[in-house]
């Protein structure tokens, strides 16, 4: 009988485990090209949202001013002004005028790309196959793409996620100061992000809580055994340190630097407002939605005419990965114990976070579609896991070949459905993560704003007038930014005269009453539903028409 051993290994045989094993990175580097392919290009194309021209003001006046105060009622944390203005240091901008959308838009897509190759830290936790399929996923997944190029917190929420995760699974490799140290830089900036980070590090106790009882349910490990695992010796003085670093990054982000003292206290009393708008008592109920709306959201969406949207390759592999943890088998006697023992319990984990964090967004009234990325972060995670283990439990070579390919047209239609959401239904409601958004008239707005600037006297010093009963008038501080009289009112003033005046049309018939100059009226749109009347002073709109004569 012939013994194959290191010494007489034939060479082909030699050779194509080192193939095997250098296309692993190989695949995960042009993953990170579809990725990127996905994510750069044409950043300005869609109209700039409320959400992003309110989050882009807030980074201005820090640009401009150097200061910045936490609002506990509106905005979220700090993380992503700060991190924006590298950005607009290295791209040359000097004043908030003068930056473009892209500047703000590529901070997002940063850490979307980032939140990517995160999971190369994790091969040994997901196996590599795993690792492989889920960074395909998340390449190619429309929501992921679709929010990695918009500037709200959601991405940096995410990707400080994955370094929780990433460092927590170091920690569980090799217990040590510096990795409890980036698990709780990770914690802190998760904070200083986003006030749901709260639901998030519940829900990860949550799912720490039953992968214990699981670990004692199933290989009947006592929880006592577990906890002094965990807790015992140095490794209680090492979650000190970790709590320190929380509490170290939250308190000096929060602090704008330690010079807003009030800021960490209002970090924290500001729970008191967004419980409130969570269980629908603290808001008019507008993006109040029922228990499956991210479910449904993610699964099938057809609204009558356009594409149909629907992320159920992930949801259907997530599940298969679901079925795969649970019942996954205790490795021989021949397999590194250590290693795989602790790739279960992450992977168990994984599952029950997001498990938890799947019931908790969905039982919070307050929706956004954006929202869902928390979990669905895990989903894609999990997918990964599951179409692996269905790929290997075939066995069959053929087979495997079958699953392959069907998987890679999944991967075809998420990547075609991604296209289009980000390239051509990128501002129409048809595409199911299009919320409240504006259309192409707001930019036609501005651009007709623009023109009679050129022909007045005042250049762009022209007095304008805005006027919403409801103080709505997002993203118009952003297309507008330029203009140095603009004002905004919630009523009508006094003497509402001005170059320019955008109205509510409900306030018409009282308007015309006020008004002492002479106005040519156009109709224009904030965002679907949301109607404006452009005033134009005669003689500026008279000018005008000359100068396209």
């Amino acid at each position: 009988m012939l013994h194959v051993t290191k010494s007489n290994m034939p060479v082909s045989s030699s050779r194509s485990r080192f193939l095997a094993v250098a296309a692993v990175p190989v695949c995960f580097l042009l993953i990170l090209g579809v990725a990127a392919a996905f994510r750069l290009p044409h950043l300005a194309l869609r109209p700039v949202h409320g959400d992003e021209a309110n989050q882009a003001v807030k980074t201005g006046i820090l640009f401009e001013t150097g200061q910045y105060r936490y609002d506990p009622h509106e905005h979220h944390g700090p993380t992503l002004y700060y991190l924006t203005l590298p950005v607009l240091y290295l791209c040359g901008v000097d004043s908030f005028e003068n930056s473009d959308i892209v500047h703000y838009r590529i901070v997002p897509v940063f850490f979307g790309l980032l939140l990517i190759a995160l999971l190369w830290p994790l091969r040994d936790a997901l196996g590599n196959g795993a690792l492989l399929w889920a960074a395909l996923f998340m390449a190619v997944s429309l929501p992921m793409t679709y929010y990695s190029r918009y500037y709200v917190q959601e991405m940096l929420l995410v990707c400080f996620i994955q370094t929780a995760f990433v460092s927590g699974w170091r920690y569980l490799k090799k217990p040590g100061p510096c990795w409890a140290i980036a698990f709780g830089v990770s914690l802190g900036f998760m904070h200083a992000t986003k006030e749901t980070s709260a639901v998030i590090v519940f829900c990860g106790l949550a799912g720490f809580a039953l992968t214990l009882v699981f670990a004692r349910l199933r290989e009947h490990r006592p929880l006592a055994l577990q906890l002094r695992e965990i807790f015992t010796g140095r490794r209680s003085g090492y979650l000190v340190l970790a709590a320190l670093a929380a509490l170290t990054v939250s308190v000096i982000l929060f602090s704008s630097f330690f010079t807003h003292a009030r800021g960490p206290l209002d970090s924290w009393l500001t729970y008191a407002s967004y419980f409130g708008r969570a269980d629908g008592t603290g808001s008019s109920g507008v993006h109040d939605k029922p228990w499956y709306y991210y479910l449904l959201l993610l699964s099938y969406v057809y609204r009558q005419v356009g594409p149909r949207w629907s992320e159920a390759p992930v949801l259907a592999m997530a599940a298969a990965g679901a079925f795969a943890i649970l019942y996954a088998r205790r490795p021989g006697a021949e397999q590194d114990q250590s290693t795989i023992i602790l790739a279960v319990q992450f992977r168990r984990f994984l599952l029950f976070y997001t498990v938890m964090a799947t019931l908790a967004y969905s039982m919070i009234p307050y929706k956004t579609p954006w929202n869902l990325l928390v979990f669905y972060h895990g989903m894609l995670l999990l997918a990964g896991i599951g179409l692996q283990s269905i790929i290997r439990a075939a066995r069959w070579r053929p087979v495997q070949a079958l699953l392959l390919v069907t998987a890679l047209a999944a991967a075809t239609f998420m990547g075609r459905q991604n296209y289009y959401g980000n390239y051509v239904y990128h501002a129409d409601t048809r595409n199911p993560y299009v919320y409240a958004h504006p259309s192409k008239a707001v930019e036609r707005m501005a651009e007709r704003i623009a023109d009679i600037a050129v022909v007045a006297a005042d250049g762009r010093d022209l007095p304008i007038n805005i006027i919403r009963p409801d103080g709505d008038y997002w993203p118009l501080p952003w297309y507008l930014r330029v203009y140095t009289r603009v004002g905004w009112w919630r009523e009508i003033p006094e003497s509402p005269d001005a170059a320019i005046i955008l109205a509510a049309p409900e306030l018409y018939a009282t308007l015309e009453k006020r008004l002492h100059q002479e106005y040519l009226v156009e109709f224009h749109a904030l965002r679907p539903g949301v109607l404006l009347h452009a005033y134009i002073r005669r003689d500026l709109w008279d000018a005008f028409l000359k100068t396209r004569e």
